[in-house]
């Protein structure tokens, strides 16, 4: 599948299309690393689009809570785009972790869009129908997503980022970034100590606010724990998931049948090269059921569904049950032993 690519350049208001790119000195340098990089792994215009959205949705937002730490609307003249601007100009929006989300995030919304895509885009309402499921803890952690999800989409129904989403590390950066940002907007009436000291409270204040409990894996972690304590993730519900294009509640699904956390099954999920079928055999479920999330998955994540289904066969017991237990190893501990050169997974 080849992506439509969206313009590169924005439309200026009533003068037509403006250039992509403005011509200068300095471009030879972003150019060269630009041209060199694997096509395969750079990011497509919708992608780019989304990140950009979600990222300046989310500074905008943690900004409007530096006002109110601030008491005061102060600096309104720096708000909005030109903050974000401004930061990004800097680099202090290039935050590992936020942008590890966002890119996250952007690829789910394509991975579903195509799922939903294929089945013509009808509406099967698998989370609502889990509202009101027999079993009271189900009943709840699917009320708890789906609030959860809709707090995340702006009025559009396009995707969002809480604060709340972002790690604890991720969070204290961007809003330290933020606090920079608008020092200069304080200035204009205070001092320099006054300033700073005003700002320092309020990154205090806000972080404060800061809550990783909240984040949208926690309540997919609560709906996947309460239907496994419940007995019923099966192939069922599998299957309903994947035709309501849920994709993340998919990824937690075959990870807790895995017994590998929900990052590590994301990479599999999204990897291409095998990595589907390996994650898929891990998961321990049918052929059948193999082959149907092949079919619909394959393609849409730069897969070939053959090729997953061969993987999958091919796969000897020992290969899975070695990858599981190297998969359920710590992260951090696992990335230590990929720098050092050596991988056993």
């Amino acid at each position: 599948m080849v992506p439509v690519e969206w313009p590169i350049a924005a439309t200026d208001e009533g003068e037509g299309r403006g250039p992509a790119r403005r011509a200068g000195r300095g471009r030879l340098r972003t150019a060269r690393a630009d041209f060199f990089l694997d096509p395969r792994s750079r990011l497509t215009e919708q992608e780019r689009a989304l990140m950009t959205g979600m990222l300046a949705d989310l500074v905008n937002s943690v900004a409007d809570e530096f006002r109110t730490a601030l008491g005061s609307s102060e600096p309104a003249n720096d708000e909005g785009e030109q903050l974000f601007d401004r930061l990004r100009a800097a680099g202090l929006l290039d935050i590992p972790d936020l942008v590890a989300l966002l890119l996250r995030h952007a690829e789910e919304e394509h991975i579903s869009a195509g799922i939903r895509a294929a089945r013509g885009g009808a509406k099967l309402r698998f989370l609502q129908s889990l509202v009101s499921d027999q079993d009271l803890e189900v009943s709840a952690a699917a009320m708890a997503l789906i609030l959860a999800i809709g707090r995340r989409r702006d009025r559009f129904g396009g995707p969002r980022v809480a604060f709340d989403d972002i790690s604890a590390e991720a969070a204290s950066a961007l809003v330290n970034a933020i606090a920079a940002g608008l020092r200069d907007g304080l200035l204009k009436r205070l001092s320099s100590a006054e300033a700073d000291e005003k700002l320092v409270g309020a990154v205090r204040t806000v972080l404060s606010q800061h809550d990783e409990s909240n984040r949208l894996e926690a309540r997919l972690f609560d709906l996947v724990h309460a239907l496994d304590r419940a007995r019923r993730v099966d192939e069922a519900l599998i299957r309903s998931a994947l035709e309501e294009g849920e994709v993340s509640l998919l990824v937690e699904l075959l990870g807790r049948s895995a017994g590998i956390g929900f990052e590590s099954t994301w990479e599999y999920f999204n990897g291409g090269a095998g990595d589907l079928a390996l994650l898929l055999r891990m998961s321990s479920f049918s052929r059948t059921l193999a082959g149907e999330v092949v079919a619909r998955v394959a393609d849409v994540v730069g897969s070939d569904a053959e090729t997953e289904i061969g993987a999958f066969d091919a796969l000897t017991e020992d290969e899975v049950d070695s990858a599981r237990k190297w998969l359920r190893l710590d992260p951090t501990y696992r990335v230590a032993i990929e720098k050092m050169g050596r991988s056993d997974g």
